[in-house]
């Protein structure tokens, strides 16, 4: 269940913070550290969620920006902290699916480095629900593994969006 991650900021810290050092989620930040993530008391620009299990531990973080007047939202961040949780993903998918059903946005994009285990889970996403990867970027990253990575970045507009 996604809920407003400032309702869980202390909780979100620790578990983020466990994350830091696990070569698993090296393609979170695109860069060769990482710092806590910064929960604003607004919901002007950015949302923040967390998702929840039903006994309100926490499984995962979901951010993005919004930009109201090109009505499009990106900067995507998703991290789960209990890999393989299929509750995770059913939240992933919720928080795109209120960006175009609740908040009516035109376009969402977001990147992933082709390294990136998930990247696989992204294409069958736009196969099956519509969107399209498009643009290829090549070693702009170096990551903490010291390598310059490629990435790949990915959009959906809401005339494509198949739910």
């Amino acid at each position: 269940m996604l809920k407003p991650a400032q309702l869980y900021k202390g909780q979100l810290l620790e578990e983020y913070l466990k994350t830091w050092y696990k070569p698993e989620n090296i393609f979170y930040t695109g860069w060769t550290g990482d710092s806590l993530p910064e929960l604003p008391d607004n919901n002007y620009d950015s949302h923040h969620f967390v998702s929840v299990d039903k006994n309100d531990n926490l499984i995962g973080y979901i951010s993005y920006s919004v930009d109201w007047i090109a009505m499009s939202a990106d900067r995507f961040g998703i991290i789960s902290f209990d890999k393989g949780n299929i509750l995770f993903a059913k939240d992933v998918y919720k928080a795109i699916c209120d960006l175009f059903e609740a908040y009516n946005m035109n376009r969402i994009s977001w990147c992933a480095y082709v390294d990136n285990p998930a990247i696989r889970g992204y294409r069958n996403f736009i196969k099956k629900h519509g969107g399209r990867e498009c643009g290829y970027h090549r070693q702009n990253a170096r990551l903490q593994d010291g390598r310059l990575h490629d990435s790949v970045e990915f959009e959906i507009l809401a005339c494509e969006f198949r739910k």
